[in-house]
């Protein structure tokens, strides 16, 4: 009986365990795809900005880059979307994490309100040419299950 016992103890266990462990990586992929789309949509929002803050010196007969050339350094910048601001990002602290207000639903780079998220933005420009930019995005967060990051690159022309 006492084998028995062990035996029937074994098949139970693998019983319970099995669903067990198969909602645990549930739960962990559906939180990587929450935080994946969340960072995509940032990165695509920030290359958005960067291209119409070009379009916008264009049509106002202005150097092409102005505002966006802090982002040519090798720090990069960060660029906070609600407030209109790009800053290079500092060579002590580095790039700041985003920060999140529940009240707007934006993510932002003020440090005056706001949760801190776990996404950081960092935006960089590389010269190609005279009229020619690439413009890449790299967002880097951390999660319970480890650091993640991606880039989203595209390169930006000065229209004659």
């Amino acid at each position: 009986t006492l084998l028995e016992t062990l035996v029937a103890l074994s098949i139970l266990t693998s019983a319970v365990v099995g669903p067990l462990m198969l909602a645990f990586y549930s739960i962990r992929s559906a939180s990587l795809s929450q935080n994946q789309l969340t960072a995509f949509y940032l990165a695509q929002e920030a290359l958005e900005y960067v291209k119409n803050q070009r379009d916008n010196n264009v049509l106002q007969n202005v150097n092409w880059l102005e505002i966006i050339s802090r982002c040519e350094n090798p720090r990069g910048c960060t660029v906070d979307i609600p407030y209109s601001d790009i800053q290079t990002c500092p060579q002590s602290t580095g790039c700041l994490k985003l920060r999140y207000s529940s009240d707007t639903g934006f993510y932002h780079q003020n440090t005056s309100f706001g949760i801190e998220s776990p996404f950081m933005r960092i935006v960089k420009l590389v010269a190609i040419s005279v009229y020619e930019e690439k413009a890449s995005v790299t967002i880097s967060w951390s999660e319970r299950f480890g650091t993640k990051s991606f880039t989203l690159e595209e390169n930006i022309f000065n229209w004659p």
